[in-house]
């Protein structure tokens, strides 16, 4: 009998001490930022091909599976690393990847593995030069990303 109770009391234990699966202790290194099929991450050591979950912003938010594939080297085929905008992009601390998906990505959001996303919502705005990503779950940021686009646009940005 006292076996079984410091095995349940030791299970209770454990099942408290373990985090749920909340996205509030998210790392920067497993969350970028996508403009095209190409993906801008902190993280320079992705072992390839690697499973990606799409947070698309483009219309409307729809989760995606997708795979990274490769490192993306120029911007014929990684729209950040085009020649306007690749020193500020890649001086930020990104890594670009090629990513493949079901259908063509316009914007998203990309984090690494294969599900616990339903409850982070995604959303981006335009600053003067670029556009700020951030990942919400419930009304806090857990992550946020910047994109130089290279060029001026119209703050939308509060």
């Amino acid at each position: 009998m006292k076996l079984l109770l410091l095995v349940l009391s030791a299970f209770v234990v454990m099942s408290c001490s373990y985090p749920t699966q909340s996205s509030l202790d998210i790392e920067e290194s497993s969350v970028g930022w996508m403009h095209g099929n190409c993906l801008a991450i902190m993280n320079t050591n992705i072992v390839l091909p690697h499973p990606l979950m799409l947070l698309r912003v483009d219309h409307k938010v729809e989760i995606d599976k997708a795979m990274i594939i490769e490192k993306a080297t120029s911007g014929e085929e990684c729209y950040p690393l085009m020649d306007d905008r690749e020193k500020i992009n890649t001086e930020a601390g990104y890594s670009f990847y090629k990513v493949k998906s079901k259908t063509p990505v316009n914007l998203a959001l990309g984090v690494l593995g294969e599900g616990g996303v339903v409850n982070l919502k995604p959303a981006y705005c335009n600053t003067t030069e670029g556009l700020k990503f951030s990942l919400y779950e419930n009304d806090s940021v857990v992550w946020e990303g910047y994109y130089y686009l290279g060029y001026e646009s119209e703050p939308t940005c509060e």
